[in-house]
């Protein structure tokens, strides 16, 4: 998950972020495609995650070290909820209708 991550975020550095930077072309429709695929197969790693670690609770009884775990599970599904819903549902449509003019 760690390594899909960074390739993302390398994606969203490298190729998207300069393309809508720029104003956004029709070229934008496939990295956003691509992105909001990505999006959806983080999803469901995190939702396998949260499933795991019963919703990033800790064991009774646990020591620390697994509250620290857990709170980092717990901190990294609010930030990874939160990118998701940032780029899909406020950046992406900006740029849909340029995206749009490429192709029927």
């Amino acid at each position: 998950m760690e390594a899909e991550l960074l390739e993302h975020m390398e994606k969203e550095e490298t190729v998207l972020f300069p393309m809508l930077k720029a104003g956004g072309t029709p070229m934008v429709r496939h990295p956003m495609g691509v992105m909001r695929d990505e999006h959806t197969r983080h999803g469901e790693q995190l939702e396998r995650l949260m499933t795991l670690s019963h919703d990033a609770t800790p064991p009774f009884g646990a020591c620390n070290t697994w509250r620290a775990l857990y709170a980092g599970i717990a901190q990294l599904s609010d930030d990874l909820i939160n990118h998701i819903h940032l780029e899909n549902n406020l950046l992406f449509p900006q740029f849909e209708p340029q995206a749009a003019a490429c192709c029927p």
